[in-house]
């Protein structure tokens, strides 16, 4: 008996926020309610699906038969050139992909012009939304360099709380891989904080 036929179909979810400060509870729960036995998640802010290792995971197991859910378009794929090339690498595998939101699903072997005319629509109109953003956040800098005369551009310095001060001790007698998984903290930020102290200590000695 062959492998295909001794494994159950199963039922994939695929989950991805773009920022910190979002989470995957919404899309999860739907993705569950939808039926999906494992989720794959992951923070990304790219455009490719280049360096996301989850979605590179489910990529690499779905077999034919499966299914592949994902909430939205824009939570698999943030161009058009990129949402094709991996709605047609999954369908070529025999594997199916609905986006729940949208109301679309793509079968293997099924081309259905108005699926595909609808797939490119929102596929246009979420890049045409981030061009937007893009756009009215450039036009936001431009104003305040005008008309704020001590605007700063970039992020706001972090506040240095007690996480983050101890994480600074522990640096001091620990590697910070050894840091970063104790305290939960990015390397990136290990390495700001640890700039902002010194930064903070040189500013301290000069003004006392």
């Amino acid at each position: 008996m062959s492998r295909k036929s001794e494994r159950n179909l199963a039922i994939y979810g695929y989950s991805r926020v773009s920022t910190s400060n979002q989470d995957y509870k919404t899309q999860i729960f739907k993705l569950e309610d939808a039926g999906a036995d494992k989720i794959f998640s992951e923070k990304y802010t790219g455009t490719k699906k280049e360096g996301r290792k989850e979605l590179e995971e489910l990529l690499s197991i779905v077999e034919k038969g499966d299914l592949v859910l994902v909430t939205k378009i824009d939570r698999l794929a943030r161009s058009i050139v990129d949402l094709n090339g991996i709605i047609s690498k999954l369908n070529s595998s025999g594997v199916t992909i609905t986006f729940l939101d949208n109301s679309l699903t793509f079968e293997p072997n099924k081309n259905d012009s108005m699926q595909t005319l609808m797939m490119n629509m929102l596929g246009s109109f979420a890049q045409f939304e981030r061009d937007l953003i893009v756009t009215r956040t450039q036009e936001g800098k431009q104003w305040h360099r005008a008309n704020q005369k001590n605007y700063k551009e970039g992020r706001p310095k972090r506040v240095l709380n007690d996480h983050y001060k101890l994480a600074l001790e522990l640096m001091e007698t620990h590697s910070m891989r050894d840091v970063e998984k104790k305290m939960k903290i990015s390397l990136s930020t290990l390495n700001r904080i640890k700039k902002q102290a010194a930064e903070e200590k040189v500013l301290k000695v000069v003004n006392d």
